[in-house]
């Protein structure tokens, strides 16, 4: 008997809330991004064993979240913590109590650059601040693994 992982329930978040999306919101972008759910879920199990994984899941989740980002911004963005969530998990990176507070304020940050983009005119600054926070949020992501790594396999890495 097998038990469903973090990283399947969030695929299936995923494609319900674009289902679920398109049946309440029928826009011209519906049926795309309900392809691309299937693309990223493709991508997801055809690249388990490829050493560059993650820049794939990251490539195909990005056009997944800005093709739902487009019809409404609220869903781009649950989308956007989904993908996050299932690269996390991909990374297997392991969240602890003291993780939490950071974790809150990132989807905090997320989600008040999401409400100054769905409210303002100008998408451009607010777009740029959180794609910044994102990749910093990856980079900070990867040299903690790497320096992880390090301390545990020697000086091979």
């Amino acid at each position: 008997m097998s038990s469903v992982t973090p990283d399947y329930m969030m695929i299936g978040c995923m494609a319900a809330i674009v289902i679920l999306g398109t049946i309440i919101r029928p826009v011209m972008t519906g049926y795309l991004s309900i392809l691309l759910v299937g693309v990223f879920t493709i991508v997801y199990w055809r690249t388990r064993s490829w050493p560059d994984r993650i820049f794939y899941l990251v490539c195909s989740g990005t056009l997944l979240v800005a093709v739902c980002a487009a019809a409404v911004v609220w869903e781009g963005l649950i989308i956007a913590w989904l993908v996050a969530g299932v690269i996390a998990t991909v990374m297997k990176v392991t969240l602890t109590a003291k993780d939490l507070p950071a974790l809150l304020a990132a989807c905090s940050v997320t989600a008040i650059i999401s409400l100054m983009i769905d409210r303002a005119n100008h998408v451009l600054l607010p777009l740029a601040i959180l794609c910044g926070i994102a990749a910093s949020v990856f980079a900070v992501m990867s040299i903690r693994a790497y320096r992880f790594r390090k301390q545990y396999a020697g000086d091979s890495v």
